[in-house]
């Protein structure tokens, strides 16, 4: 038990990663019974990672509630004591960089637009009520994470909205806590103007699939 009075288990999910980071978490394996790690053979994109891991806690544990992190250190752990204390409230807690209190640190004009201008088009176009939509730093409750399992499709970055696109569809209380979002100080970002295009092309064609499932989710609502 730890000072939050949590059980708790850390998966770290790798697609194969050639910078060793499978090595370093067997190490920490080691001594610490609280670590899990899948090695994926190949990349499929960090949304594939990321239901690989929430399907994997579901199968295999009873978990009340599924966090989800980068591991670069841009998602601060130190944050995350803050979330789990909202997790009691709501269905989905968002860290969030775009509401009171929450910042970006290390990144240039260029790239606050871009975030800028995706959050501000999903916020638009889907009437969320939110800030932030497009950071993977959430903690889901278990009935949520088994409805993103089910109804999300995507593999690349796309996935991070997708799911959260899917919890509103069905219903799920969101709040957000503020976060601090540090950018990487070693390596490189793999988003690429490709993967940009690809993904607000994504978003404004994902209306219809929105619908169907905010339907089917009703639906099932009416009869349990």
């Amino acid at each position: 038990m730890d000072p939050l009075n949590i059980k708790y288990k850390i998966l770290v999910v790798d697609d194969n990663s050639p910078d060793g980071t499978w090595k370093k978490v067997q190490e920490i394996m080691e001594n610490n019974n609280h670590v899990e790690l899948i090695i994926r053979e190949k990349k499929e994109g960090i949304g594939a990672a990321i239901k690989h891991g929430i399907k994997h806690v579901l199968e295999n544990t009873d978990a009340e509630y599924i966090a989800t992190m980068d591991a670069d250190l841009s998602h601060r752990p130190e944050d995350l004591a803050e979330m789990i204390r909202h997790s009691r409230e709501a269905d989905l807690v968002q860290a969030s960089r775009y509401i009171e209190g929450g910042k970006i640190i290390g990144w240039g004009p260029h790239r606050k637009l871009i975030s800028w201008g995706a959050n501000t088009l999903v916020r638009l176009l889907y009437r969320t009520g939110l800030r932030e939509h497009t950071t993977n730093y959430r903690i889901y409750r278990r009935w949520l994470a088994e409805k993103i399992v089910e109804y999300t499709r995507s593999k690349s970055y796309e996935w991070v909205i997708e799911a959260l696109l899917v919890s509103i569809a069905c219903g799920a209380k969101i709040v957000e806590v503020p976060t601090t979002f540090i950018n990487r100080v070693k390596g490189k970002s793999k988003l690429g103007i490709t993967d940009i295009l690809g993904w607000f092309k994504y978003i404004v064609t994902f209306r219809g699939r929105f619908k169907e499932i905010r339907s089917i989710c009703r639906e099932s609502a009416s009869k349990s």
